[in-house]
């Protein structure tokens, strides 16, 4: 058995990954959300792309004069093309293109209306009130830089400044596994001695969630089945860049993942890591004719995967992705509560990240063993705390590993 240290585990997987590089595909702005740039996105022409009224108003020909006459009123995506001579204008709304004769935009709090002429009622500087062509960027500037996660607002910009197609790095491919007897699905019949499947639904959505193109499948713990379950595997992990399992990866009788991919090729990186929870873990690696499929098989125990999961897999998933930053944020907080386990190794506690009067406070959560399931629930950041570390009383600062965003 080689065990070794998360920080060790990390370094093998990404040495086996060392000219790892993502393909890129061009998706419609719909299939781009979260996805990450592969090039620089240009804008396709200036924005604004015409000169524009900021707000309701008229647009004139400025000269000396306080009267006009309206020769038209037109709203947004209406161009008016006649002429405006002096003392004429013409009512915009807001964002309408302003006519090519005219140079100043009249707010329409400072005009009072008689009939079809309006009176200036306020002092406007001539060219006032009129948004230039290009305001914001010009034709070709980068708006968007490759490495970037495609948000809402980054979609936004991408459209609205033309572009229709985004060159974005591909989905991983992932193949992920759960392994064991005692795991049934949802509608299923549960006996004495199962429980549900939590795991496909917590590591298939997280997968998902991290850019992961996922296929799913599950693989019993049975001597009789093993054989079948290899042909399975091997048949579903062709052309997979990540394989993920959790369960069947400790010293029982029935851990039967190493053996499944010692059949499959793989080369073992480690098979245990000094960590709590999270121990129990094998990673290696598959050469497929050139093609490096990375292997990482987490603990069959809710808290002890997700600790493994981010710490391990979320990296990977970055990098395949194309991501510049692997790494989750750290702050340093005070401890809501207590924590009272004694640290042989190091030691991630999940919990609650909040903040009170403005300062951040981690509360860990109430049942700290690896197979807890509900802190899940709410769970936003992991404690880190060192090995030799005592047992830990509320108040004392701690370094906090932020999961997501803080509620």
């Amino acid at each position: 058995m080689e065990i070794v240290t998360i920080t060790e585990a990390r370094r093998r997987l990404d040495g086996a990954l060392p000219s790892y590089k993502a393909k890129i595909e061009y998706v419609t702005p719909d299939q781009a959300l979260g996805r990450i740039t592969a090039r620089d996105i240009t804008a396709a022409h200036a924005y604004p792309p015409y000169r524009k009224s900021p707000f309701d108003g008229y647009a004139i020909h400025s000269h000396e004069g306080t009267t006009y006459e309206v020769v038209a009123t037109i709203g947004a995506g209406i161009v008016y093309e006649g002429p405006v001579a002096a003392g004429q204008a013409v009512r915009l709304m807001t964002g309408c293109a302003v006519p090519g004769d005219c140079d100043t935009v009249i707010p329409q709090e400072c005009v009072d209306h008689r009939g079809t002429r309006i009176e200036v009622t306020e002092t406007i500087k001539p060219g006032s009130n009129i948004i230039p062509v290009g305001e914001e960027c010009k034709p070709g500037a980068i708006i968007i830089p490759a490495g970037t996660k495609l948000t809402a607002g980054a979609l936004s910009v991408a459209v609205g400044l033309g572009n229709d197609r985004l060159p974005v790095y591909a989905k991983p491919e992932v193949l992920f596994l759960t392994s064991g007897r005692e795991l049934v699905m949802p509608g299923e019949v549960r006996h004495d001695g199962q429980i549900y499947n939590s795991n496909a639904y917590l590591f298939q959505s997280l997968l998902e969630q991290y850019g992961a193109a996922v296929t799913f499948y599950h693989v019993s713990d049975g001597p009789d089945d093993l054989a079948d379950e290899i042909a399975a595997v091997r048949r579903l992990a062709q052309g997979k860049d990540l394989i993920v399992s959790t369960g069947g990866v400790s010293v029982g009788l029935y851990d039967t993942m190493p053996q499944i991919y010692e059949a499959l090729g793989a080369v073992q990186l480690y098979n245990r890591i000094t960590m709590r929870p999270g121990s129990a873990s094998y990673g290696g690696v598959i050469d497929d004719n050139g093609h490096r499929i990375l292997i990482l098989g987490l603990s069959g125990n809710p808290s002890a995967s997700f600790n493994a999961f981010h710490l391990l897999a979320v990296p990977i998933l970055r990098r395949l992705n194309g991501e510049r930053a692997c790494e989750f944020p750290r702050i340093t907080c005070r401890l809501g509560d207590a924590i009272h386990k004694q640290n042989p190794v190091d030691r991630f506690v999940q919990g609650l990240l909040t903040y009170e009067q403005g300062q951040p406070v981690f509360t860990p959560n109430t049942t700290l063993t690896s197979s807890a399931l509900l802190g899940l629930a709410h769970t936003n950041a992991l404690a880190y705390i060192k090995k030799g570390t005592p047992p830990l009383p509320k108040g004392t600062p701690i370094e906090i590993i932020l999961l997501k965003a803080v509620p």
